[in-house]
């Protein structure tokens, strides 16, 4: 019989425990750039060739590779960070493992050029699939460059899972960002052909790293935080509560140096946002946690993205209380206990915090501040209904002038049906008619059969979304150009995303040009959308590819972008309306192909029926 068990060949093992490490081009970036820090590099220079597989070049001025060294340097388990496995209990340093350039060189054609400071001139060595071809010398200046070619040439089925090269590459652009936010004592450039893509000043100063990658404006707008304990610091940028995204790529977290993911601290950080912002939105927050090297453990996952802490609820709770404290004294957030609620926040430029402010970017004028709060306003929502000219009705130019219903009246803790659920009401005209408004949220209405409840804002979502739906489709010029362009901002990875949907962009109404680094102006925008509320809806579908794993199709996003305009566009809670108001949403809403549900599947309407009001009332 032959054994079933065998030793894997020393290539194969190789390979194998490559892919734990090199998954795709950003893995073999972010190791590279982590070596390069481990060495004191004070400066490091990066350029990537289309998705990174033809080519990936990391260059810093960091200490530098002895000859003797380079041939160990591509062995596994080679390495100059930890000698025992207590070290790990004051690791310092990023790479610990040895298995970065080894992993590399097993499924790419790997060059290493260094020199120390101390030797007049350099060495140079090449490998192919994980074979040292030749040791020379070779002249360069102080540091190390490492040169990667033809990533996965020996496997072949690696490349059948990578993704477009706008993806790839965005997924590299934002690696690099997130480990300049992490040290902004280091410059950091990123080039790809004939293209710089940004560079850092590398100045020490946190708000410059995050002014170019995230924006000069919104760069201006975050909170600082700074918040201490018991060997604990947690320090950083906060973006107040009205500034907030519908995913959680802005978030950055990075401890003792190391940016890492943690769903531990994404949500702590909630944890201090908790009421201050809608469910299912995120801040923007770079974080730094500083905390003793034993208290936490990156030896979990051979790419050290993921942490294990020895105090997880008491670090939660740290950094929640330091968010919160951040924000309740640093936000323009309205006073406990006044009567009145100003806004919060809309167009506020960010406070003063020293000389880092003032290295950002020139102003914005006063016209942009203003168009800017405009737009951020949710209130700004009804200027696009004005805008359709379908909806030019009493019901809607009236809104806010109608009488405030029935106020405050409070329903008796029934079992909610679904009106759907019990004998529908014909689809045809509803049959209701509006007995009052309750909360200035509902609309109390009946048959004379049953009482229902109708949620105003799911209601007209509903109406919005069909006729928004249905001009889209039959419309053939989609786009309303803008008399003064509005100038958008993208973070590096939301750049990809425009370069590779911009087709998608165009289809929709939206007319981009590119206005300089990682800006755009916004020429022309939906014949739907209302200039005040285009950008907005621009951020939120980049945001939605962010968050899908696949490539949508147009028509899927075609439907989220209705879905969300359908939204901005309705009405909100709290918006007073007439009895005749009411009676014209009810009709218009009567005429919709599914009066019962709003587009995300929420009820429009519950109803509380003949019975129901008997037994509370205990009739029967």
């Amino acid at each position: 019989m032959a054994p079933v068990i065998h030793v894997l060949n020393p290539h194969a093992a190789n390979q194998i425990a490559a892919g734990e490490v090199v998954e795709r081009p950003v893995s073999v970036i972010k190791e590279l750039v982590e070596n390069a820090l481990d060495a004191g590099a004070r400066r490091i220079d990066i350029v990537v060739e289309g998705n990174g597989v033809p080519l990936m070049r990391v260059r810093d001025d960091g200490l530098g590779i002895q000859a003797d060294d380079l041939t160990r340097a591509v062995l596994r388990h080679a390495t100059s960070k930890i000698r025992e496995i207590e070290d790990l209990n004051t690791l310092t340093t990023l790479g610990f493992r040895g298995e970065a350039l080894p992993s590399i060189a097993s499924v790419a054609r790997l060059e290493i050029l260094s020199r120390p400071p101390e030797e007049s001139v350099g060495h140079i060595l090449r490998l192919e699939g994980g074979t040292a071809l030749k040791l020379e010398e070779a002249g360069c200046p102080v540091g190390t460059t490492v040169t990667v070619e033809n990533l996965f040439f020996n496997t072949p089925a690696r490349l059948k899972f990578l993704r477009s090269t706008n993806t790839e590459f965005g997924l590299i652009s934002d690696t690099v960002g997130r480990l300049a936010l992490a040290r902004p004592d280091v410059a950091f450039s990123l080039s790809h052909p004939r293209q710089a893509i940004f560079q850092t000043p590398g100045r020490g100063k946190p708000l410059e790293s995050i002014a170019a990658m995230l924006g000069a404006n919104l760069a201006r707008r975050l909170l600082p935080v700074s918040f201490a304990r018991e060997g604990w610091l947690l320090a950083g940028y906060i973006s107040p509560p009205d500034l907030v995204r519908s995913n959680r790529q802005t978030l950055t977290f990075i401890v003792n140096g190391r940016y890492i993911r943690s769903p531990l601290l994404t949500r702590a950080l909630l944890d201090g946002y908790h009421t201050l912002i809608p469910a299912k939105l995120y801040p923007i927050a770079i974080l730094h946690l500083h905390l003793p090297p034993g208290e936490y453990d990156v030896n979990v996952h051979p790419t050290k993205m993921d942490v294990k802490f020895a105090r997880e609820q008491e670090l939660a709770q740290f950094i929640a209380e330091g968010i919160r404290e951040a924000l309740l004294s640093k936000s323009p957030l309205p006073s406990l206990g006044a009567e009145k609620h100003p806004r919060m926040g809309l167009g506020m430029p960010l406070e003063n915090n020293g000389d880092e402010s003032g290295h950002i970017a020139e102003k914005t004028s006063t016209y942009w501040e203003k168009e800017r709060g405009y737009r951020e306003n949710p209130g700004a929502a009804l200027e696009v209904m004005k805008a359709l000219k379908n909806l030019d009705s009493p019901m809607i130019s009236g809104v806010g002038e109608g009488t405030n219903g029935v106020e405050g009246l409070a329903a008796a803790p029934y079992d909610s049906v679904p009106i759907w659920k019990e004998s529908p009401i014909s689809s045809d005209t509803l049959g209701l008619w509006p007995l009052a408004q309750v909360f200035n949220t509902y609309i109390l209405a009946t048959d004379g059969k049953v009482l229902v409840l109708i949620d105003q804002h799911a209601a007209h979502e509903r109406i919005n979304y069909e006729v928004f739906l249905r001009e889209t489709k039959e419309r053939e010029t989609q786009s309303q150009a803008l008399l003064i362009p509005i100038p958008f901002e993208v973070t590096l990875q939301e750049e990809q995303i425009v370069l590779e949907y911009l087709w998608a962009l165009d289809k929709l109404g939206f007319v981009l040009e590119h206005f300089g680094a990682q800006t755009y102006l916004l020429r022309a925008v939906p014949v739907q959308a209302a200039p005040l509320s285009a950008e907005e809806l621009l951020r939120q579908f980049i945001d939605t590819i962010l968050s899908t794993q696949t490539a949508p199709s147009f028509d899927q996003l075609l439907e989220e972008w209705i879905y969300r305009l359908a939204c901005k566009a309705s009405l909100k809670a709290q918006e007073s309306l007439s009895l005749l108001e009411m009676e014209q949403l009810l009709n218009r809403l009567a005429k919709t192909e599914n009066p019962y549900t709003c587009p995300h599947g929420r009820p429009t309407m519950i109803q509380l029926s003949k019975n129901e009001l008997e037994r509370r009332f205990y009739r029967i």
